[in-house]
């Protein structure tokens, strides 16, 4: 990352890093969504004492982005600098069957190419700006909060409190749709 869009991307947090610990509140959210039993964290801070404790926890040493997340339930706030990378990574695992239900903490960004790979998953704008770590203030940016798995009423009951949940529209051929048209119009 350039030193330009770093500053860009810390503006009012008051330090220059792309390293930010989850808030500790939902921190607790995510905990109670996978029932206390967090498997992976494949963007954890600190593998002695982290931020989010999940039985296996890829560090920036053991690079995620090099492994397969083979995992029941996965958290992930990756570093938002290098979204372009992780966000993909993170689908192509749910789709190959390696990590089989996952929440991803990003950066909402929808003019963005990576983007795409997510926007066929539910996912929650959140309607405030966070606090990351030790930051000084808010994020300078939205977050959402991406969903990918089968228990999405369970999903809305615990991170709804955080803002609009938003569900992709799925295109529906004509032929499926004509028979549907009296209901709709």
């Amino acid at each position: 990352m350039t030193s330009t869009a770093l500053k860009a991307l810390t503006a009012t947090t008051g330090t220059r890093t792309d390293c930010w610990n989850t808030p500790p509140e939902f921190v607790g959210d995510v905990l109670e969504f996978f029932d206390n039993k967090l498997d992976l964290d494949p963007c954890c801070n600190d593998i002695e004492n982290p931020n989010v404790p999940a039985k296996k926890l890829f560090d920036e040493k053991m690079n995620g982005l090099a492994q397969d997340w083979v995992a029941d339930s996965v958290f992930m706030n990756h570093p938002y600098s290098n979204s372009k990378e992780w966000i993909p990574y993170a689908v192509s695992q749910y789709k190959l069957g390696h990590a089989k239900e996952l929440v991803l903490l990003i950066k909402m960004d929808v003019s963005t190419r990576w983007w795409k790979s997510i926007s066929t998953y539910p996912f929650l704008a959140i309607n405030k700006r966070l606090k990351f770590g030790n930051g000084k203030g808010a994020a300078p940016f939205q977050s959402a909060i991406v969903y990918l798995g089968a228990r999405l009423g369970k999903f809305r009951r615990i991170f709804g409190k955080y803002g609009t949940l938003y569900m992709p529209v799925v295109e529906v051929s004509q032929e499926k749709l004509n028979p549907l048209a009296d209901v709709l119009y």
